[in-house]
């Protein structure tokens, strides 16, 4: 997508996208538009009601972070607010509760941790913002940071130890024998131990931002350089590899000596323990979501905004429930018989496992973010391009009409199903 900016643009760039419309715009490309023309300019982007923390259960509440800066608290069986806590930034970290406290991370660089009841108990600042889930080890809080450091803090929120890497994370960390494992944007996954010693790091071709998984002594991840890796959990070696057609940003599950995955090639792989496969499902866009197995059951979200169960020995559909945004889920939650899944649209539901809705829970905000959450959907990138006045008009004349179907950035509703992500009517779509 390609949006044209003239001359008398310059002083002020005003941009906001529907999210619902235009997919995960990288906002980043507009920063370094901004950086190279040296220009004094103004990003404006709304933060929106998106939900790309994972809820996660614990006495009877649900508990969840939002773009629009909330944490929650929801009751599991009526989907009512309990409370809300409010920070500084958008909330895209999934929480962690240990010994009845409240752990997890803000785009407003810092770590929270609160009591059950909302209560904020202390937090703790870094550099930059924090997207990983923090992992609680023998009090040892362990998280990484967007400003390319691994910290590890105390439960009073005391900084023990840090470790830099030369990149940012937005893996989060995981535990085994007193060994913290966690991915980098520099490509390597650490293995560092609970005294912020570096144990071992082995090095991919793309950056890691899913969240490992340990069974037995092998340590799974996967890559953006489109690779599934089986290592040893001792010393880093590789075992072995499973290579897709896509990057892949969400975890793996192991359950009954099965792996089971998502990847940006619109798959959702079952795989033996050494990295043979047995099936596939196909969706109709990227799986960044971490499957859950219940009984003879796959469950996961996929950005084509369906939620699927899948059967997790033939790899046939048995339903799939939709919601109105792409569903990003770093950790599926489940608990007695009723699945939480967190939606792009701005809600959480409660599904059985039938796909029967029990409720639905808004944020605060109930337009979707345009904001780029690390570890997310692929990225389709806003070119910004420089026209001359006279061809910017010629083009104007040229598209007034696609001009006139979709309007402006801020948020008309199309159906895509009878319309292109820029409101044009599908090829062969008649109405009626």
């Amino acid at each position: 997508m390609k949006q044209y900016i003239s001359d008398e643009d310059l002083g002020t760039v005003n941009f906001s996208v529907d999210e619902d419309l235009f997919g995960n715009i990288n906002i980043s490309n507009v920063l370094d538009f901004v950086r190279e023309k040296k220009k004094q300019q103004i990003l404006n982007v709304d933060i929106g009601g998106s939900v790309v923390s994972s809820p996660i259960f614990h006495k009877g509440l649900v508990y969840f972070g939002a773009c629009d800066k909330n944490f929650y608290a929801v009751d599991a069986e009526t989907g009512e607010e309990a409370w809300r806590f409010p920070t500084e930034g958008p909330i895209c970290s999934s929480p962690t509760i240990h010994n009845d406290v409240i752990y997890f991370g803000s785009y407003d660089n810092s770590l929270y941790a609160l009591t059950l009841e909302g209560r904020l108990l202390w937090k703790f600042e870094t550099n930059g913002k924090i997207f990983s889930t923090p992992c609680v080890h023998n009090g040892v809080v362990c998280f990484g940071s967007e400003d390319g450091s691994i910290y590890a803090v105390s439960p009073e929120g005391r900084l023990l130890w840090k470790y830099k890497t030369s990149e940012s994370l937005s893996s989060s960390a995981i535990t085994k024998d007193n060994v913290f494992f966690i991915g980098s944007h520099d490509r390597n996954l650490y293995a560092l131990s609970t005294e912020g010693k570096l144990l071992w790091k082995f090095a991919t071709n793309g950056q890691i931002v899913s969240i490992p998984t340990i069974n037995g002594n092998t340590v799974y991840f996967g890559s953006l350089d489109n690779n599934l890796y089986a290592l040893s959990a001792d010393d880093g070696k590789e075992l072995w590899r499973f290579p897709t057609n896509g990057p892949i940003f969400g975890r793996a599950t192991v359950k009954n000596n099965t792996i089971y995955f998502g990847s940006s090639d619109q798959n959702l792989y079952a795989i033996t323990l050494r990295g043979r496969e047995i099936w596939r499902f196909r969706t109709n866009e990227i799986i960044s979501s971490t499957p859950i197995v219940h009984k003879d059951t796959v469950f996961f979200g996929s950005c084509d905004n369906n939620f699927y169960a899948v059967n997790a020995k033939t790899g046939r559909l048995v339903w799939r429930f939709r919601t109105n945004g792409i569903i990003i889920s770093r950790a599926l939650c489940m608990h007695n018989g009723v699945i939480y899944i967190n939606s792009y649209d701005c809600h959480v539901y409660a599904v059985d496992t039938k796909g029967k809705l029990i409720w639905k829970f808004p944020t605060s905000l109930s337009f979707q973010s345009p904001v780029h959450v690390e570890g997310g959907a692929p990225i389709k990138p806003l070119e910004l391009v420089w026209q001359p006045e006279t061809e910017r008009e010629e083009k104007r004349k040229e598209e007034e009409m696609d001009i006139a179907d979709y309007g402006t950035f801020s948020g008309t509703y199309i159906d895509t199903s009878k319309t292109d992500y820029l409101g044009r009517k599908k090829k062969g779509y008649k109405d009626g």
